[in-house]
């Protein structure tokens, strides 16, 4: 817009000059002519300028990596007349990973109804995060300008490409699928049970009253569930994109080859402040809330790895490391 008014300036400089030089009507018309043009231009534009809408087509939540995707921005003028220029300025970043909040200016012009498509990135895992953050419409002679009230900002998840571990781990089932049988929280029905005495705030319909009047004294019919054992992945949230894409990956096909055969385990690693993580993983959704959670926050270089402390009162774990270079190890504690 700065250059369309250095122009402007110029040419009224010049009117005005011949104005001053020239005494004939012609001076004077051009002068007029040249001092109302931005205002006769502002008012043929300004009724497109004001009905012009614009709306971000769905996008999905999710979508996998290296997919080839852009974000589409629907513009209607709702007028018969092309507007004569748009002005987007978006940032579209990937925020586990990038830094740089690098802004995109795009210019449309002669613009009737239409798509215009916004490239994402999606050569890594992470969270996308679009924002249109001002779109101006301009006047036929771009001097003047009205801003647009723009769409809300989008996350989008990029998710991982399924990697098969080199070498796959070897599950030990008898570590994962029981350990005993252990008292139900909370109590309510079961198959097994237990038999003990009775203490102060067990439920009344808990009491085992044939077993009772025999004793002379209260017996409880406490409830038993199996005691499953702690299985936990492993690996490490700092790192480059490229190795966190082959984490992610193996990440991935493990816990859909986990939760194909319904066994429940655990994601472990260490945050940005240092701090242990651990999240039960029982179903899909579970998996998929875990990996938005870790996108939504950037991703360091460098952080603490995983160590022993980590899995210690695991019954048996994995590390996943990066570009299928993995170590697994299982313990018995």
């Amino acid at each position: 817009m700065l250059k369309r008014w250095i122009t402007y300036l110029a040419v009224l400089t010049g009117a005005i000059a011949f104005y001053g030089i020239y005494d004939g009507y012609n001076s004077y018309f051009l002068l007029i002519s040249v001092l109302l043009f931005p205002f006769f231009t502002l008012a043929i534009s300004l009724f497109g300028m004001l009905r012009m809408r614009i709306c971000l087509q769905p996008l999905p939540t999710e979508i996998k990596r290296g997919e080839v995707i852009n974000a589409e921005l629907n513009i209607n003028p709702r007028c018969i007349f092309p507007l004569s220029l748009i002005k987007i300025t978006y940032t579209a970043r990937n925020i586990t990973f990038s830094r740089n909040q690098s802004k995109v200016t795009t210019y449309i012009y002669g613009c009737t109804e239409t798509n215009v498509p916004l490239p994402l990135d999606t050569s890594h895992v992470g969270c996308i995060f679009l924002d249109i953050s001002r779109v101006k419409v301009y006047d036929y002679i771009g001097l003047f300008s009205l801003s647009v009230k723009t769409p809300e900002k989008r996350h989008i998840t990029i998710m991982p490409n399924t990697e098969r571990p080199v070498p796959m781990p070897s599950f030990p089932i008898d570590k994962i699928n029981s350990k005993g049988l252990k008292p139900k929280p909370g109590g309510g029905f079961a198959e097994d049970y237990d038999l003990r005495e009775y203490r102060i705030g067990d439920p009344i319909n808990a009491v085992h009253w044939k077993l009772t009047s025999k004793l002379k004294k209260l017996v409880i019919r406490e409830p038993l569930i199996s005691e499953k054992g702690k299985l936990l992945i492993c690996f490490n949230l700092f790192g480059k994109a490229e190795d966190l894409d082959s984490v992610f990956g193996q990440i991935t096909y493990i816990s859909f080859y986990l939760l194909r055969r319904m066994i429940e385990f655990n994601l472990c690693w260490y945050g940005i402040d240092g701090h242990l993580n651990v999240i039960e993983i029982k179903e899909a959704d579970d998996y998929l809330r875990f990996l938005s959670l870790v996108f939504m926050n950037p991703i360091e270089p460098e952080g603490r790895a995983i160590d022993e402390e980590a899995y210690k009162d695991s019954d048996w774990h994995y590390f996943v490391s990066s570009n299928l270079q993995n170590k697994g190890d299982d313990t018995n504690d």
